[in-house]
């Protein structure tokens, strides 16, 4: 069922990726697609690398734009994270930021975020992939929710179609979890995937989109 599914989503003009893990699992397949006008800014500003882990991603969520006109201290990016890591580890972060140009020093110290361009991405889908097991492939792809809120279950055909059929569709509707039948040539569509209040964790979502980033950017060779 991979390759059809695979398939589906590069027919959507998403770049995908197989196998992709996430802090609470592995997903089967993910596909993005990258906004032209963020990636053009995003070069623009030499920001070519990937932001980095996730601890990192975090640090730079709680540093302002510059276009706001704050800016924040080391100090007080340390106490906000004190109890998590040690004082050190976020100094190294910030200083692993400023050396990617993600971030800037004012002549005062203090730190304000170079961006324009988050989020990157103009989709971002996920994939469980199933031959049967229903119950398994809803709270995986609900699990996946952390990331995007489109995300599906997928089925062989035949299967998708008892599942959109039973009760059991009511539990995907109300998670918000979309249904694809897996056809040789692709996939179908049998139940849209719906927003339904839970928004994505922003720092897993970064995290995921660079890795396309890291990707698109080596093909470019940027």
């Amino acid at each position: 069922m991979l390759e059809p599914a695979k398939h589906w989503l590069q027919s959507l003009g998403l770049m995908t990726k197989t196998e992709f893990t996430t802090p609470w699992g592995v997903c089967d397949l993910v596909g993005c697609s990258l906004n032209r006008q963020k990636v053009a800014d995003r070069l623009a500003l030499r920001q070519r690398s990937v932001i980095g882990r996730p601890l990192r991603i975090a640090v730079l969520a709680c540093i302002p734009d510059r276009e706001t006109g704050r800016t924040v201290t080391l100090k007080k990016l340390q106490r906000d994270h004190a109890g998590l890591v040690n004082a050190e580890t976020i100094a190294t972060e910030v200083g692993r930021l400023v050396s990617a140009r993600f971030v800037e020093v004012t002549p005062r110290g203090s730190f304000q975020r170079v961006n324009g361009w988050l989020p990157l991405h103009d989709q971002l889908v996920t994939v469980e992939l199933k031959l049967s097991r229903v119950r398994e492939a809803l709270s995986q792809a609900f699990a996946n929710r952390d990331l995007t809120s489109e995300s599906y279950a997928a089925f062989p055909l035949a299967v998708a179609r008892r599942v959109v059929n039973s009760r059991q569709i009511g539990q995907f509707e109300d998670s918000g979890v979309g249904v694809l039948g897996v056809i040789p040539s692709g996939c179908e569509v049998l139940l849209e995937p719906r927003s339904t209040g839970h928004n994505p964790d922003l720092v897993a979502q970064t995290h995921c989109v660079e890795r396309f980033w890291n990707t698109h950017s080596k093909s470019k060779g940027s």
